[in-house]
């Protein structure tokens, strides 16, 4: 059972939909258990962060960052293959969907910059992930880090006590977390956010390139008061 305790957003306006109803494409829970995967992964295993951190340092041009994310993943994945059954779509409970304002908030600026209007998803999704408790571990790592991120960038404004709150949970309440959707404008999402640890990496692509590879806002929705994406998934 997927419990989408932060309402989940589509990358465009709408859910995607067919004879049978709103749905989620399997990529999106995909993208979600890759993400964690690769930042634990590379955490772990000090091989494979040594090579990936050559592979970027290498670079002498400049890189597209949703390919190097892709590229990562394509590296990591090669030397620790995962191996988890997913639908081809998963499929939302009509009486979850609303249409709501979703407001974009700037880390660099503090503050709101954009608000436009969504459908999103608030509630339970009846989805069987087998093998995901291997997976506990490396989503548990990686939304703890995440979520520490973002609260170190909403410090002092209006939002950290919905963060504080939603690390809360992460760390004493969910079984395991999956951050789903259109939770950001970086279209890497959090692909790349293992590498904001390693010293080289980071200044590397902020001086030859100008490149920031951390994720550089968040979405909230104003009615509910919580960010959007953030998702447990239980064995139930």
């Amino acid at each position: 059972m997927l419990l989408a305790w932060n309402a989940i957003a589509p990358e465009g306006g709408a859910f995607l939909r067919d004879k049978h109803g709103a749905y989620i494409p399997r990529n999106e829970i995909e993208e979600a258990i890759e993400s964690a995967l690769v930042f634990y992964r590379i955490k772990k295993d000090k091989a494979l962060e040594a090579k990936v951190k050559k592979l970027i340092l290498a670079a002498n041009t400049r890189p597209k960052l949703r390919s190097l994310a892709k590229d990562i993943k394509k590296e990591v994945f090669a030397r620790l293959p995962y191996d988890v059954t997913l639908p081809e779509k998963i499929y939302l409970p009509e009486d979850g969907i609303e249409r709501v304002a979703i407001e974009r908030f700037d880390f660099g600026k503090k503050e709101f910059v954009e608000r436009s209007q969504k459908e999103v998803f608030k509630g339970e999704i009846d989805l069987q992930i087998e093998d995901i408790d291997k997976l506990r571990a490396p989503l548990l790592s990686y939304a703890r880090g995440l979520a520490e991120y973002e609260h170190k960038e909403l410090a002092d404004t209006v939002l950290e006590p919905y963060i504080a709150a939603l690390q809360n949970a992460i760390a004493n309440e969910w079984e395991m977390t999956l951050r789903i959707g259109a939770w950001t404008a970086t279209p890497y999402k959090g692909d790349l956010f293992f590498f904001w640890r390693i010293k080289e990496v980071r200044e590397k692509l902020l001086r030859d390139f100008k490149l920031d590879i951390l994720p550089k806002d968040i979405s909230f929705i104003p009615k509910y008061k919580e960010f959007v994406g953030w998702c447990e998934y239980r064995n139930d």
